[in-house]
């Protein structure tokens, strides 16, 4: 059986050796479990125009096996911005994806929403081809907060988006619910996250706690892109300031993720908080964690999320998580760790609570709890259900 994917967001990266790589949203096992479904695995992504040094490349992204599957690239309609009104590089990447459609026997269709996939699921639904959609996120919002362009199509993007789903026989969406309630199917839904867990050891929890009991400053971390506006850093700097303003000076905040963060290292210049604020840059996946080991609470703040990843592997290495009110972060947080999207001001409240030891104590048992959730076989076991129904059905 001849398995397709498709995802127009992330992007193959390449190196001057000619090797082929993804960003961190993938990884050899996630590819393992879609090549297990099938006979031959195809994988379309738009590809990135850079060439990297090998070293950089190995350090900052995730090699693809291609003795293992097949790849596609296609060049990128969105970068630069002119190339959205080149008509000929659209119809050859609409007669690519076609011909791909064509020669496979089932499709995945990863975020709807872009002329790679919406193409996908057209020449899927032409020729008859059984397709899944996997749903990781709310299309107002990602239009909404990537600029004004997005505003102008939010309300657009949002209503086909929902037209899309709708009579698909298959969609799994990573959150439990939040998803489901505004993308509803026709069909079967499973609600499962993408997150791959490490084995949850209760040795974890007891370091926890004797870390927490043996604190003095307290360190806040956030992963996430250092130049994507709506992941909301900004406002973890200005809630340490508000703290600061208070005479509150033991909170340090530590911030991982790619990018060089020129705006937010202008705004910590301009409060003064240069001591209070370190930028990591980017760590390797597999060091991720021992860096979540490291921190006191973790804090997302975006405006918008389908269901954070990040979240479910600090909560694994139980570690608080403070998060905003968006997405399915409702789905993992305790309302008193919810702040609105933006507000600073409530989330220097709440990490001004969250000094009481017992306070953090009582969240990092709660979240080590919730994380057992996403335990991997468990997760592995619903999905491959799943999947399995969609392989043999019709």
């Amino acid at each position: 059986m001849k398995l397709l994917f498709i995802q127009g967001g992330s992007r193959w990266k390449i190196d001057n050796k000619g090797n082929i790589y993804t960003d961190a949203n993938f990884n050899q096992s996630i590819w393992n479990r879609y090549i297990s479904y099938c006979d031959e695995l195809t994988v379309i992504l738009r590809r990135e125009e850079a060439v990297y040094d090998v070293a950089e490349a190995m350090r900052r992204f995730n090699t693809f096996d291609t003795k293992k599957a097949k790849h596609i690239e296609l060049k990128d309609v969105y970068r630069p911005i002119k190339n959205i009104i080149n008509l000929s590089m659209r119809k050859k990447i609409k007669c690519t994806i076609e011909q791909a459609v064509k020669e496979s026997d089932k499709v995945i269709i990863r975020s709807l929403g872009n002329i790679y996939t919406n193409s996908a699921l057209k020449y899927a639904c032409k020729y008859n081809k059984p397709y899944l959609i996997e749903v990781t996120g709310f299309a107002w919002e990602s239009m909404w907060y990537h600029s004004f362009r997005g505003k102008c199509v939010a309300l657009f993007k949002e209503l086909s988006y929902r037209k899309l789903i709708k009579p698909s026989k298959y969609a799994i969406y990573v959150t439990n619910e939040a998803l489901q309630k505004r993308y509803p199917c026709k069909g079967r839904m499973l609600g499962c996250s993408d997150v791959e867990l490490p084995v949850i050891s209760e040795s974890v929890l007891q370091r926890r706690i004797e870390k927490i009991n043996n604190q003095d400053e307290i360190i806040i971390g956030t992963a996430a892109f250092l130049d994507v506006g709506w992941k909301g850093q900004e406002y973890v700097i200005r809630a340490i300031y508000e703290l600061k303003k208070k005479g509150i000076h033991n909170f340090r905040y530590q911030l991982i993720g790619a990018g060089e963060g020129r705006d937010l290292k202008a705004l910590v210049k301009k409060l003064d908080l240069e001591t209070e604020v370190e930028f990591i840059g980017v760590l390797p996946h597999d060091e991720v964690f021992a860096w979540m080991d490291s921190i006191d609470i973790y804090v997302q703040s975006s405006f918008m999320e389908g269901l954070c990843r990040s979240l479910v592997e600090a909560m694994s290495r139980a570690c608080p998580i403070v998060c905003s009110d968006v997405g399915g972060n409702y789905e993992l947080a305790s309302g008193e760790c919810l702040f609105a999207k933006g507000n600073y001001k409530q989330l220097a409240r709440i990490l001004e609570e969250m000094q009481s030891k017992d306070k953090q104590i009582f969240e990092a048992k709660r979240g080590f709890e919730k994380a057992k959730e996403f335990n991997k076989e468990l997760l592995d076991t619903k999905r491959n259900l799943f999947f399995k129904e969609f392989i043999e059905g019709k």
